[in-house]
Order: C-alpha cells, then structure tokens, then sequence
C-alpha cells in the first residue's frame, strides 16, 4: 500500500473511531441519564442568576426575563448587569416591569466586558449556586431545578443544561445549526458526562457551585494569552477553571433552554472564528494546567484539535491521487465522508425521531468548505482578541459555545 493511501486509512480509523466512540458514550449517559434520581423537592440550595446585557434587543430580552420569572424554584434570585448598553433607556423601561420582584438591576458606569460584568455582581449574589443565562435565552420552567439537583454530589463544581435553537424555522442555516447543536450537546458532551469531564459549560444555560467560582474569579477575570486580554472564550475558560480545581462538570439534558443563532453565514462565520480560537487558546490551556486530566478528556481534546487538518491533508492527497488514478478515486472518498455524516446523523434520528437529521450531511460539507478554513484562520489570528459581533443583529449574539 501506497505511503498516500496508508496515511487515508490511518485518518479514515481514527476519525470513525472517534464517532464511534462519542455515540457509544453517548447512549450510556442517555441510560445514565433516565434513571438518575433526583434529590427531593425540599432540597433547595438558594440560586442566584446572572444574566449579563449588552445592547439585547429589547423583546429578546423581555422574553429571557420573563422564563426567569416564572421558574419553579423557590430561592432564587437574578441579577441583571448592563454593561453599559447603548440602549440602557430602554433597557431601564423594561426592568420597571420586574422592580420588587425576584429579578434586579446592576449597571455598569463604563462598558467592560461579560466577565468583568459577572464579576461585579458575584459579591452582591446570595445564592449557593451560581447559575449563568445568556440574555438571548430563554429556559423551561424546571431548567434551574434540575441543573441544582446534580450539587448534592460535593464532587460536583459545574453542570451544562441543554441548549436548543429558539430561531431553527428560521432558514436553512438555523435549522443546519439546529442540529449541530444537538450533535454537540447529546454527543460529544454526554460523551463527556460518561466521565465528569464536559470541557464547555454553555454560557446560555449553566450552573456553578459557588464556592468554586469565588476559589477562582480573579484568574476568571484576569486571564491573559498571548500577553492580551482575553475578551471571549468565558464559558470555556471558566469550566476549565473548575476542573482544574479538582471539581468533576456534568451535562444535564433535561435543563432545557432555548437561544437564539446567526441567521447569516457572515454572522455564523464570525461567530465560528470566536470560538475556535478559543478552543485553540483553552486547548493550551488545559494541557498546561490541570493535573491529571481524564484519559477522555486528553484524547477527546486532541482528537477535536487536529483532526480538522488531518481531514484537509487527506482531502489534499485524495486529489492527487485523483489527478494519477482518476476520479474514481475521489469519489470513492467523498463517498466515505458522506457515509460518516450519514452515520453521524443517524445517530439523532434513532434519538430524536426527526428524519431532518439527514440534513445534517450537508453541514458535514459546510464543515469542510468553510468551517474548516475558519479554524485555520483563527489560529493565524490568535492574538486578536477584539469580540468580533457586538455590532451584529441581535441574532448573532448567540454564546453556547460547540466547540
């Protein structure tokens, strides 16, 4: 065999193993996950939300506010923190709608950022549990309840609820988005879950235990790459911090939420950039500071990080093997990576009942075309840490990062 086939094998192996394996784990955490029981009703850690603005529109806004006023969860306080929003006259009309009640106000004086902003109210915030909503989300009644029951295991630092796509009938992008955030939330983090290892907790819907979060919001707050601030990533850095101390993260899919998604490919590019340069920079990260990280954990992080260059390199040399033996060849290949987004999407119709999964074949081209050059991109561009789609409509705002 060829040194150019051998190497098309060898990527060919450890790509569908990789699939493989995350689907196996998948379905052991989704057992798991049906006959877990949860502490009863009268354990109620108090909660206190945090839900950090900037510029939302108003009626999105209004919506994630009133999903957080109508939670069924007794102690529970949220703190809504504007950091410093060009529409804050507006923003102050609607909060009136909620004054005496359990939602309440902090405003910046200076635009700083979403850690600073969470920061600025994490001393103010009563609550045992500390649970983060974007303000483009909205949640299910019993969200909060069910990511809080996880805590009664002390081992417990931080657990990821479950976000949907609130804009999916949108178009075509919104639905394509759709199901990749179920690949990545009933896949590749449930696979995690096996472990206690989930690397994101989602910023549109996540808990923490507080006591963790106090241990380590300076390095929060303060973290640095490159010599540069870093801007994004929060979500991502923040779980890493848990597992660096020591605390085991969980992926809970009955803590529902529903967030809202670009609605154009310039957005979702732009937003793809964000993310993969900060799963570059955590990938970093991680390698470097927890201890004795997972077995999973290790190869999960390596495999997410280069096998998108291992896919382009094989993509390059099937096309040279086209050029000598013809394109019998690249079809035969092309075929292969259908036939692993096929299986892919397989995976959530046998879940989910919903055919729209075989959909999710033309995501896996979408991947190649221009996701894949995204990463490429992101990783010449790691220094740049401006956020990148503040000034976007309000669709582009979504931040549960996929990985």
């Amino acid at each position: 065999m060829s040194p150019i086939r051998t190497y098309l094998v060898v990527y060919g192996i450890l790509a569908l193993g990789h699939l493989l394996l995350q689907i196996s784990l998948a379905v052991l955490d989704h057992r798991r996950q049906r006959t877990y029981v949860r502490p009863g009703i009268e354990w109620t850690p108090s909660v206190s939300v945090i839900v950090p603005v900037y510029n939302e529109d108003i009626a999105v806004l209004h919506d994630c506010l009133r999903s957080i006023d109508a939670v069924d969860y007794p102690r529970l306080e949220a703190i809504v923190v504007d950091d410093r929003s060009p529409n804050r006259e507006s923003l102050m009309d609607l909060l009136e709608e909620y004054a005496g009640g359990r939602i309440r106000v902090v405003l910046q004086p200076d635009n700083r950022g979403k850690r600073v902003s969470q920061r600025a109210v994490l001393d103010e915030a009563r609550g045992d549990i500390i649970v983060t909503i974007d303000s483009d989300t909205t949640i299910t009644r019993d969200g909060i309840r069910n990511l809080v029951s996880h805590f009664a295991d002390p081992e417990i630092g931080a657990v990821t609820g479950d976000v949907r796509v609130r804009n999916r009938t949108t178009n075509l992008l919104t639905r394509l988005i759709s199901y990749r955030y179920w690949n990545a939330f009933h896949q590749e983090r449930a696979a995690q879950s096996v472990f206690r290892t989930v690397m994101c907790c989602s910023g549109p819907f996540s808990a923490y235990r507080r006591s963790v979060v106090e241990a380590v919001k300076e390095d929060y707050v303060t973290q640095r790459f490159l010599g540069e601030e870093c801007t994004f990533g929060d979500d991502r850095h923040l779980t890493n911090l848990v597992l660096r101390s020591g605390y085991k993260v969980l992926f809970d899919a009955d803590a529902v939420s529903y967030t809202e998604v670009p609605t154009t490919i310039r957005q979702y590019l732009r937003q793809q950039l964000r993310w993969n340069k900060s799963f570059y920079r955590e990938m970093v990260w991680s390698l470097r500071n927890i201890r004795r990280p997972h077995p999973y954990l290790l190869l999960d992080l390596v495999l997410q990080g280069v096998l998108p260059f291992l896919l382009m390199a094989a993509l390059a040399l099937t096309a040279l093997q086209g050029v000598e033996h013809g394109p019998s060849v690249v079809e035969r290949y092309l075929g292969v990576l259908a036939a692993i987004a096929l299986l892919r999407a397989a995976y959530g119709v046998v879940r989910t009942r919903d055919a729209g999964f075989f959909l999710f074949v033309v995501y896996g081209f979408m991947h190649v075309l221009l996701l894949i050059p995204v990463r490429f991109y992101a990783l010449a561009t790691l220094r740049r840490t401006h956020w990148g789609t503040r000034v976007l409509p309000r669709h582009a705002h979504a931040a549960a990062s996929t990985g």
